[in-house]
């Protein structure tokens, strides 16, 4: 089942995308984390229908409880770099203000130069859980959609911590859709591609990740209370334009976008922040 979160005529609506158009489903529950939690949505025959081109995409869970990001979680990059091979997962958050749909833009902003793509499989929790076993962790998952951890790392690396570089307003594109995960068979065994302006920049399997889905979500579980709707970004490939000679930084004008196998692209253009030319 594929779900969306969209905006037509000035409103809000969730509801099932079926080739072309999506059959409504707020008359069911309030928002799309309502519905996660109460289970599989069985729409109206009747139910209203917006035709897929006459809406606008939004990230399919808007306002997650929390945005929870993995770093450094996959061979081929960490192959490139001089770091130790991390013990456990590192983590890092992105607030909402972060979040934009399929066809939004990222904003560049003034204070960086030096921003990059990261293209990752997200993951979105389906029911609360605590100490949750690796065993049964993909139990606990709703579905699946594409992300793209834009970063700045001029900002990212000025200290230890990287999350002042990744909290940036329109740094988290989500979307276009969420996958249920009775879809996908093994959330590690999906290709991975990034590509900027029709070039491949990243390509590689989920199975090239340190540290599983199911070990993911049974860690971040154990120090804190995963519930419906939180989202998990679970690292990115080797390609980052940062890692190219010349660098390849995202830049006014370029177009991104991350697919995933099973899943679906998400696509963004990038634009500079307006007061940047004041």
């Amino acid at each position: 089942m594929k779900l969306v979160t969209f905006k037509s005529q000035g409103s809000t609506s969730f509801g099932i995308l079926r080739e072309r158009e999506i059959i409504d489903l707020t008359p069911l529950a309030p928002d799309l984390i309502s519905m996660l939690s109460a289970g599989s949505p069985e729409p109206a025959a009747d139910g209203k229908r917006f035709p897929l081109s006459q809406v606008e995409l939004l990230p399919p869970i808007p306002n997650p409880g929390k945005i929870v990001c993995v770093g450094l979680n996959y061979r081929s990059h960490l192959a490139l770099l001089d770091d130790p091979i991390p013990e456990v997962p590192i983590l890092f958050t992105k607030p909402n203000t972060s979040l934009i749909g399929s066809a939004g833009a990222i904003v560049l902003p003034c204070v960086t130069k030096q921003v990059d793509f990261e293209g990752e499989l997200a993951v979105v929790i389906g029911k609360k859980g605590k100490y949750i076993s690796e065993s049964a962790a993909l139990d606990y998952v709703a579905g699946y959609t594409c992300a793209n951890d834009v970063s700045a790392h001029d900002i990212e690396f000025r200290t230890s911590q990287w999350t002042s570089g990744k909290m940036l307003d329109t740094f988290c594109p989500l979307g276009p859709l969420l996958v249920t995960a009775d879809e996908i068979a093994n959330p590690n065994e999906l290709r991975l591609s990034t590509v900027l302006n029709g070039q491949t920049m990243q390509d590689e399997s989920t199975s090239d990740m340190l540290f599983p889905v199911a070990k993911l979500i049974s860690y971040i579980s154990s120090l804190a209370t995963l519930e419906p709707g939180d989202i998990i970004l679970t690292g990115t490939p080797a390609g980052l334009g940062c890692m190219r000679r010349p660098p390849a930084f995202l830049k006014p004008g370029d177009e991104i976008s991350v697919e995933i196998e099973g899943i679906g692209r998400l696509a963004n253009s990038v634009i500079a922040e307006a007061r940047c030319a004041t």
